[in-house]
């Protein structure tokens, strides 16, 4: 009877301690799966015009911002800025986000001294995480001034050393990774001995790729070890490796072309605790695999884990004990290779003598909405440095990592084993960094203290009545922007507060407002009010930190010399009054603005100022005056442009809908065909792609702009008004046409980035585009760089030279 019911409570204890462990592991799931849903990640990477600057030039730059591996629908502004080496905001950028995607420019000084200036991008979103997860990349600035200031320091070597897992293990065998560098971050080629503490040598050791390698080694309790080295000028040097532990366990992976196992071990004698553990892992903050592994009758297990499906990426592996704790980690790359999609870039055209014309033309195969930059340089002024960062290798490698990868743009530069091989010691050399699972087990999540931006926010409190008498009363605003008037209306709480989100403007605009059927504004008159519009401000970073980030180097001598003198030229010019600022515009003096060229500075703002369209000053038009809409004025007078009015209207390009907008906001073809000639002032009719359409813009647009005269006066006389800021100003990148400058042309030509465009968008209909552009002066060689994304999240990156 007694052995009976000493039987049954083992089998009671058996099942409690298996429910309990299936528990457990659930609820690690369950914690990254909250983590998924309530906090989701967004990456930003910058595609630049160039690699290095001259001080008073232009850094253009093209922004793309993705979640999940796939265009992010979380946060609709943007914010960059431009950094000193000592942490100062020096400019600060804000912007629309437009199929994933924002773009601007800064205006480098013509006396910036320094050598490295830093560019910082992030979502208000973003913000609620830690700071390390925030784009932010140095720039080389090249400079006379810098040149002779710059202290260079005492050349300094390091060796680090990295056990697969985590821990060096008491008698079982460890990957023993290492990375040895300079103090720039560089690496550099060592070799050495991993000894005892009675110096006896246990085994060699030599880096194998860009200053890593790894060893193999199999520690014995109570022994101490260290590494004995001689860096590349032979000189001797000595560091001490991880103490082994006795009571955890080992994990190593291998991952031979997507066809990964994982292994764990343990020591022949441990506790309880590390007998049974969990394994998870997790790509993206998406549970991929779990599985319960027991070693209290083994020591050793192998298993494989299947990866052929998942997406491209960094894949965190991570062992947990019975008390769930995590107790080792390891992360791999998967790549099968459908992380991106292919563009065809050619030279239709190519004439690389001085101001010669040429046309490039990109195709994209497939129906799928892409959005592409483009960039084309002097390659004789704009060489690529040897430590390179790519649109690939920050989304799915850096942003992901802890710690300074040298020249990641590589680990993606060929599909060869030996580059997989290479790619997985980086890997071994860095940790995780976008969350940790102490933090998760803990429940420790992060303070939300920034919500998802829509556009912008107009914000305002009013001070002075009673809830009693705010209760149901609105607040009607007029916003009056260069493009029109915008007019909502804003419910009041019992706080006191109103607001509007999804508003776009740029620069800054004035808000008319007072209270909704206000007879005689005598509420309006008797209350107070703050109004605003909010953006999100980041902590400027320490300079200690901006110290640890290691700049691109240098280009040659050579090209130093040649970017110096241009610099020197252009500068000259400037000061002498001539007819040309290099990259930004040119100037003619005494030339008379035209009609519509004054139209455009009136009306037109944002992306909408200047570009490639048709202008058409309607007030100096006696054709207009016929015209009895819109529709009808435009026929036969745009090529490639197909107006209807039989029926229902439609406006189409080469087979493509073409967008509408009513000053500036989207609008459709019935509300245009509404409007009184005699009301409109100016039509813009856009080349596609036009990529302010939500549609992708490849038919085009066409942008109607009415009066402003009396009648917006008349809405908003006797109105308080608050001025507020938009989004910042943008400015087109010059790109000259001398064949209509004509004996305007301007005397030099020092341009060292031809043409730049950072909103190339197709779709299904568009899925070829032909970019024309000019030569300068001296280029003989031009440098092409294409990266995008599409729809579903693959990224594109192509590179040319031309000569």
């Amino acid at each position: 009877m007694q052995l009976k019911s000493r039987f049954n409570s083992i089998i009671v204890l058996l099942a409690f301690t298996f429910c309990s462990k299936l528990v457990a592991a659930q609820r690690l799931d369950s914690l990254l799966y909250k983590l998924d849903a309530k906090y989701p990640q967004e990456k930003i990477y910058l595609h630049y015009d160039r690699p290095y600057y001259n001080a008073g030039e232009t850094i253009w730059f093209k922004a793309y911002l993705t979640s999940n591996n796939l265009p992010s629908s979380i946060s609709k502004t943007l914010y960059a800025e431009l950094i000193g080496e000592k942490g100062k905001v020096l400019q600060k950028k804000t912007m629309p986000v437009v199929e994933a995607g924002a773009a601007s420019f800064f205006d480098l000084p013509d006396t910036v001294n320094s050598s490295v200036v830093y560019v910082r991008a992030y979502t208000a979103w973003m913000l609620n995480f830690d700071s390390s997860l925030q784009y932010i990349k140095p720039i080389n600035i090249i400079s006379a001034g810098s040149a002779a200031k710059k202290n260079i320091p005492a050349t300094n070597y390091t060796l680090t050393f990295f056990p697969e897992g985590g821990d060096l293990i008491s008698n079982v065998e460890t990957i023993l990774a290492f990375k040895a560098t300079d103090q720039d971050g560089n690496p550099i080629n060592v070799k050495g001995n991993i000894v005892d503490k009675k110096m006896a040598k246990i085994v060699s050791f030599e880096t194998v790729h860009n200053g890593m390698g790894t060893v193999a080694f199999k520690p014995k309790p109570d022994e101490t070890y260290k590494a004995v080295w001689k860096d590349k000028k032979a000189v001797t040097h000595e560091t001490a490796l991880p103490t082994a532990k006795k009571q955890t366990v080992s994990l190593s992976v291998r991952n031979v072309k997507n066809n990964v196992t994982y292994t764990l071990k343990r020591p022949d004698s441990v506790d309880i605790a590390n007998t049974s553990f969990f394994v998870i892992a997790q790509i993206q903050q998406q549970i991929i695999y779990s599985a319960r592994i027991n070693l209290s009758a083994k020591k050793e297990v192998t298993a494989p884990l299947p990866v052929d499906s998942l997406a491209n990426g960094i894949v965190q592996l991570t062992v947990f004990n019975a008390n769930e704790i995590p107790v080792a980690e390891r992360i791999f790359f998967v790549n099968n290779n459908s992380y991106y999609f292919n563009t065809d870039l050619h030279a239709v055209e190519l004439n690389l003598k001085k101001r010669q014309h040429n046309t490039l033309q990109v195709d994209v195969g497939g129906s799928i909405v892409t959005n592409l930059s483009i960039s084309v340089t002097d390659e004789s002024l704009s060489n690529i440095p040897p430590n390179r960062d790519n649109i690939y290798s920050n989304i799915l490698l850096g942003s992901d990592l802890k710690g300074y990868v040298y020249n990641p743009a590589y680990y993606f530069s060929s599909e060869e084993d030996s580059v997989a091989r290479q790619l997985d010691l980086v890997m071994l050399t860095n940790g995780w960094r976008r969350f940790k699972w102490e933090d998760l087990v803990a429940n420790k999540w992060p303070v939300v203290k920034f919500q998802p931006e829509d556009f912008i926010s107009i914000n305002g409190n009013v001070y002075g009545p009673s809830p009693t008498l705010l209760k149901g009363k609105e607040v009607t605003g007029i916003l009056k922007t260069k493009s029109g008037d915008d007019v909502f209306s804003m419910p009041v709480n019992k706080e006191g507060k109103f607001g509007v989100t999804g508003i776009s403007f740029y620069d800054t605009a004035k808000l008319y407002y007072q209270f909704n059927q206000d007879k005689n504004k005598q509420l309006t008159s008797t209350s107070s009010f703050t109004i605003r519009t909010t953006f999100a401000n980041a902590t400027p970073p320490a300079a200690g930190y901006l110290n640890t980030l290691s700049p691109s180097p240098m280009p040659d001598s050579s090209t130093l010399l040649k970017n110096r003198k241009i610099a020197k030229l252009i500068l000259e010019e400037f000061k002498e009054g001539k007819t040309i600022k290099s990259l930004e515009s040119v100037t003619v003096k005494s030339t008379i603005k035209t009609r519509e060229q004054i139209l455009d500075e009136k009306y037109a703002s944002g992306f909408f100022t200047g570009s490639d369209a048709y202008v058409f000053a309607i007030e100096d038009d006696p054709l207009a005056r016929s015209a009895l809409t819109v529709l009808d004025y435009l026929k036969s007078r745009v090529a490639g442009m197909n107006v209807s009015t039989n029926g229902t209207p439609s406006v189409t390009w080469r087979g493509n809908a073409t967008s509408v907008f009513f000053n500036e906001s989207p609008s459709d073809l019935s509300m245009v065909q509404g409007i009184s000639m005699n009301d409109v002032a100016m039509i813009k009719v856009f080349r596609p792609p036009f990529f302010s359409s939500t549609s992708g813009g490849t038919g085009g647009a066409i942008a109607v702009y009415t009066k402003k005269g009396e009648s917006g006066s008349a809405a908003t006389k006797g109105l308080d008004f608050v001025r507020l800021n938009g989004y910042s100003s943008y400015k087109e990148f010059y790109s000259p046409d001398y064949e209509k400058l004509a004996d305007r042309a301007p005397e030099n030509d020092f341009r060292t980035t031809l043409y730049w465009n950072p909103f190339l968008l197709m779709d299904q209909n568009t899925r070829r585009i032909k970019i024309p552009f000019y030569n300068s002066d001296n280029c003989k060689k031009i440098r092409v760089i294409i990266e995008g994304m599409n729809k579903e999240g693959q990224l594109s990156r192509e590179e040319k030279v031309f000569e």
